[in-house]
């Protein structure tokens, strides 16, 4: 019976390992990413979306389905806020038939990713779903430094790739993140975000500097190392102090003699460049300034989103490098002009209430949360980062379920001291 058990929790972490990758987007095609593999962003959707229906039919066997139905719900309101409207707005201002704006904003079902990983996650113990993303952490870090040695094969297009960066390889950037936010709460706290049961703090600040040491050397962007350093001030706080002293202990060598930094393969001129102008470049600042001026001329109506598949999307009416994704919340208030204020409020409050009807305590999650709002002018959160807010919340509704599972296993105090006077 046991052996049973023991096999069947290895399933389940193994299973959820696969899943994990899937939903980090560690082969996602994108141009930053040399191993991508077309469609597998469509397939995981795919499997999040029919778990999710067969869920809704009652098929899939799920006790205590209050926090499923909670963020069900929030993913319902998502799809018509953040996809039928835009796609809606499209078509009533540009032509665009609907079932293009649809696909153009397709990535806001990932929210119903929620449902796939917390039925996975409460397979697994709290130590195991931890480590479990930690390992896929590491298989994001092994991918991104072999290819970026050019060990693994550039399955990029020379029409894909991003040439203004070629030396740079981004494997799995969230995950990276959130293994490297993991991993420095369990060495600023000392316990585990999900079931409070204690971690061994050493262990994980070596592998937080590993995962910082990836995406420092080889992912190289810019908002990644933000997060990172807004998340470690948040979390650590006063330790944050003696975080800071020892990273100025250690670049001080790179700051004496900056030419070691690039015989370790940091890129100098990019950081410098990044010192200089600013987390932005021109081709945002001309998006920005060009949507501003439309809003302008259409007094802040709703204009939607445009499908490269119809007419060449923006192209045709802005320009080649007018792209919705690369201007985070200004793309918000295009899509959604004088409505913007009103949606970001109301989805916010409906973010912050179901979190907390989830579990009362925001540990961990909103330190993460807020150290990603201040990337949100530069990435669409409602529209590009459903996949991170879904795991957010499961997250939450994790803690609860641990907890509530390890306050069934622990014996309380009066049982305890009754076990001592007997023995």
């Amino acid at each position: 019976m046991e052996t049973a058990r023991k096999n069947s929790n290895i399933a389940f972490c193994a299973l959820l390992f696969i899943i994990l990758t899937l939903h980090f987007s560690i082969f996602e095609k994108a141009p930053q990413n040399p191993i991508g593999i077309k469609y597998v962003s469509e397939l995981y959707l795919t499997v999040c979306m029919g778990f999710s229906f067969l869920f809704l039919l009652g098929t899939v066997n799920a006790r205590n389905k209050q926090d499923y139905n909670l963020v069900m719900g929030l993913g319902l309101f998502s799809t018509f806020i953040f996809m039928f409207l835009p796609a809606l707005f499209a078509d009533l201002f540009y032509g665009q038939p609907l079932v293009y704006g649809l696909i153009e904003e397709r990535r806001v079902l990932f929210c119903f990713s929620f449902v796939l990983l917390l039925y996975m996650g409460k397979r697994v113990g709290a130590s195991e779903f931890e480590k479990t993303i930690l390992a896929v952490g590491l298989l994001a870090v092994a991918l991104s430094w072999l290819s970026y040695f050019d060990i693994l094969p550039d399955l990029r297009d020379r029409t894909d790739m991003d040439l203004s960066r070629p030396d740079r390889a981004s494997v799995g950037a969230t995950v990276l993140i959130i293994s490297y936010c993991l991993c420095i709460y369990f060495w600023g706290k000392g316990k585990s975000p999900l079931d409070g049961q204690p971690r061994h703090k050493m262990n994980y600040l070596i592998l937080a500097a590993l995962y910082f040491a990836t995406l420092v050397f080889v992912t190289q962007t810019r908002q990644v190392l933000l997060v990172c350093a807004i998340f470690t001030l948040l979390c650590l706080k006063q330790k944050s102090i003696i975080f800071v002293a020892l990273g100025l202990l250690i670049i001080t060598p790179f700051m004496i003699n900056p030419h070691l930094l690039e015989a370790l393969g940091v890129n100098v001129d990019f950081y410098m460049q990044s010192a200089q102008e600013g987390a932005t470049d021109n081709v945002r600042e001309s998006t920005i300034a060009q949507i501003f001026d439309h809003l302008s001329r259409y007094n802040w109506e709703p204009s939607g989103s445009l499908s490269l598949m119809w007419n060449n999307g923006f192209k045709s009416y802005f320009s080649y490098y007018f792209f919705l994704s690369d201007v985070g919340v200004i793309g918000t208030l295009f899509r959604f002009g004088f409505l913007a204020p009103a949606v970001i409020t109301v989805t916010l409050f409906l973010y912050a209430k179901i979190a907390k009807k989830l579990n009362a305590n925001l540990d961990f999650t909103l330190a993460l949360f807020l150290a990603y709002l201040t990337i949100w002018p530069l990435q669409g959160l409602f529209e590009y980062q459903e996949g991170l807010t879904a795991f957010l919340f499961v997250i939450q509704a994790l803690k609860t379920f641990y907890q509530s599972s390890t306050a069934m296993v622990l014996p309380s105090p009066v049982e305890e001291k009754s076990a001592a006077l007997m023995s």
